[in-house]
């Protein structure tokens, strides 16, 4: 191997390439050095020896190693009886004159968080399901971010490592102390934490990155309480209905929203996406709302009411847009003024204490009571629970039983409506006595 200057004559400092030479061939390459020609030994292909050239003792060296590094290779692939090419000496130069780093391999923790980053992708791009093999919702997918944020957050205090392997019941002790302690979160949303937090496990173990399986014992508990969640009769959604709102228009559209919500059931993202394709009428003249739910991908028909079909009208069948956060708090405004007023009892354990506080009911209606209204309502008209499920989504009765919010004297009336309706049927009554002999 020999080098060369690109331009030998010139007074400026010029690239030295590399000359290979074997069996009548020859490979030139640069060696990504420069040097001024004056300081150059053109017989000895190498920096003189002069005070002016201070950096010839590692220009020098690396030329040696590099002739080295030629003479080794040729022999070896010589030796091997291996045909010689051109385009792979020069990426083995390329490589010794330029050795790719080697990355340190990540550390347990990193990796842990490099999955849960990957987690959230696949979830995003749809890569991985929801339990209908359709893509998730954009909830979920803000749900799983804000579970890493937390657990990022965790890590910097936290005295162990966090992996898959130390997911464990020390963790989750630990874990949830922190969110009590240090976030104040209530009992339902640090449930909701690791409940979020056991999907990222189940899917590291689908991808088999999980060796340990602490986090499936009955330990590792989502915890949760009974929420005093409220709803709003029939009787209080008219007058909510029959409130004059001409003056604010603001709040009209708030309280026709609701007022659609509460008597349809569908959720807040489906109720401000519907539009006139979505109205199908039958023969009879009924309307239906015909739907596929955002959230589930579920298809969904629920009969338009005379108040519904009112409130469609209005608007043309193209309701009203608002953000979930300003109609949470814009529709607060709507029931104080519509004298929703009655006294309620709010109980939740936020940062591991018990905290009671005493509202008016105006106070606690959010978006979402809307949609419990619905189910609660109908649940007392008697209308049969898989019906109402069928909208509200609920897998379970008991799920949905836990959803609606009814006292037990609304559900000692329910049963009496029942038995009402029972002895219409063709049952006899003898006092309090039911005969079921027709």
């Amino acid at each position: 191997m020999t080098f060369v200057l690109r331009e030998p004559s010139s007074k400026t400092p010029q690239p030295i390439n590399a000359l290979l030479r074997w069996d009548g061939q020859r490979l030139k390459f640069s060696t990504g050095l420069k040097v001024n020609p004056k300081h150059w030994n053109f017989e000895k292909y190498r920096v003189k020896n002069v005070l002016d050239a201070v950096e010839k003792d590692a220009i020098n060296e690396l030329l040696s190693n590099l002739e080295k590094e030629g003479d080794r290779v040729i022999t070896k692939l010589k030796a091997e009886q291996v045909l010689i090419d051109s385009a792979y000496l020069k990426q083995h130069f390329e490589n010794f004159l330029n050795p790719p780093q080697i990355e340190e391999e990540a550390t347990p923790q990193q990796k842990f968080f490099s999955f849960i980053t990957q987690f959230v992708e696949d979830s995003n791009t749809g890569r991985r399901k929801n339990h209908n093999d359709g893509k998730l919702s954009i909830r979920s997918i803000q749900r799983y971010k804000t579970v890493e944020t937390r657990l990022r957050e965790f890590s910097e205090v936290y005295d162990r490592v966090i992996c898959f392997n130390t997911i464990d019941e020390v963790f989750y002790s630990d874990f949830v102390e922190w969110l009590q302690k240090s976030k104040s979160y209530s009992k339902n949303n640090i449930g909701k934490y690791i409940t979020t937090l056991k999907s990222i496990m189940n899917y590291a173990l689908e991808k088999g990155q999980i060796e340990k399986l602490e986090y499936r014992t009955n330990k590792f508990k989502a915890m949760s309480e009974d929420s005093d969640n409220v709803y709003l009769t029939e009787k209080e959604l008219q007058k909510i209905y029959d409130l004059d709102l001409s003056g604010n228009e603001r709040l009209g559209r708030v309280r026709d929203l609701f007022i659609v919500g509460a008597f349809t059931g569908l959720r807040f993202s489906d109720l401000t996406n519907i539009n006139k394709n979505d109205i199908k009428t039958d023969d009879e003249g009924d309307q239906f709302i015909e739907l596929e739910q955002q959230k589930t991908e579920d298809p969904v028909t629920v009969p338009v009411l005379p108040m519904v079909k009112t409130i469609f009208e209005k608007y043309n069948y193209s309701l009203p847009s608002i953000s979930n956060q300003k109609m949470n708090d814009y529709i607060k405004e709507v029931c104080q003024l519509a004298s929703i007023e009655e006294k309620v009892t709010k109980r939740i354990t936020k940062g591991g204490l018990r905290v009671v506080e005493y509202l008016e009911k105006w106070e606690m209606i959010t978006t979402h009571t809307a949609r419990r209204s619905f189910a609660t309502n109908a649940y007392l008209k008697g209308v049969d629970t898989l019906s109402i499920m069928a909208v509200t989504g609920h897998k379970t009765e008991k799920s949905f039983m836990k959803y609606i919010k009814i006292t037990h004297r609304e559900k000692a009336k329910r049963f009496k409506l029942a038995w009402l309706k029972s002895s219409e049927s063709g049952y006899t009554r003898f006092g309090n006595v039911i005969n079921l002999t027709a």
